[in-house]
């Protein structure tokens, strides 16, 4: 089975991604990097290295199509997808390659297998605080969606399922594309034997004794506006229109009173509710 992994970049930091792809190589991954950074990093990887670059940042979804559809031209059965601030282990790749080849053997309506999730800011366990799984007998948890980073696909499911959607642009592009392949009858699975470190949000802070994510500002115009785009689809899940309706107005005091730039947050949260009611959709634009 030949195996890629797809990074995709956006500033990012040398000694991680460089430490990233010395073990996806010497571990038997083919690498391929997509840079949606207005300077490209080129001059930091050798040529063994696939490189394309997006100078006017085409989105997350955009950049991983572009791996997906070139691993999947070069022949490759499973295509890995990783943001640039996951930190990966030898023990990770190597157990990734098995668990995802035994997961697709005993379910070959296997759309995704990712690895369990542990934070980068207090090294805890990502869990759900709505949907809960339990593992099977085999160490699996059958999902209704994972993150993007860590996530591989067996690439022949993209005929069936497609590609990542455009439009969204970067926020809820990983669960919509989950969601959209339980629908056609695909599977998602998580595995409790992997792990891999992952860094969600910039910082966190905490706010009357509950922890939030804090990203950059403009963040949270895709946050908003595609919350309101998903709440219109029957395939997304009930659980997740209910809790991010709950949400919202809880974002908005927390981020437009309680945290710095909350003048820009508030900006940037009045437009993503103006152009999710619109339907307006793809990259953030100051003029729109």
């Amino acid at each position: 089975m030949k195996f890629s992994a797809i990074i995709i970049l956006f500033y990012p930091e040398r000694p991680i991604l460089l430490n990233n792809i010395r073990l996806l190589e010497n571990n038997g991954w083919q690498v391929v990097v997509v840079d949606n950074s207005p300077q490209s990093h080129k001059s930091w990887l050798s040529s063994s290295v696939e490189f394309r670059h997006c100078p006017e940042n085409a989105g997350i979804a955009h950049a991983q199509n572009i791996g997906l559809l070139l691993a999947r031209q070069q022949g490759r059965d499973y295509a890995m997808l990783l943001d640039q601030d996951s930190h990966l282990t030898e023990h990770l790749l190597q157990t990734a390659k098995q668990r995802v080849i035994e997961a697709q053997s005993r379910y070959p309506d296997l759309a995704a297998y990712g690895p369990t999730i542990v934070s980068e800011f207090d090294g805890q366990v990502v869990r759900a605080k709505v949907q809960r799984v339990v593992p099977d007998e085999h160490g699996f948890l059958h999902s209704r969606q994972i993150i993007a980073s860590g996530k591989i696909i067996p690439l022949a499911v993209l005929s069936d399922v497609g590609l990542m959607e455009d439009a969204l642009f970067i926020d809820g592009v990983d669960h919509e594309w989950c969601w959209r392949a339980s629908r056609k009858g695909f599977r998602i699975i998580s595995d409790t034997q992997a792990l891999l470190r992952h860094k969600q949000g910039e910082s966190r802070k905490r706010v009357l004794g509950m922890t939030f994510k804090v990203g950059s500002p403009v963040r949270l115009y895709y946050q908003y506006r595609n919350i309101l785009i998903l709440l219109r689809r029957s395939y997304v899940p009930l659980y997740w229109k209910v809790r991010n309706c709950v949400a919202l107005p809880v974002r908005w005091v927390i981020n437009g009173w309680c945290l710095e730039q909350s003048k820009e947050r508030r900006r940037y949260m009045r437009q993503g509710l103006t152009d999710g009611l619109r339907k307006r959709a793809g990259r953030y634009r100051a003029d729109q």
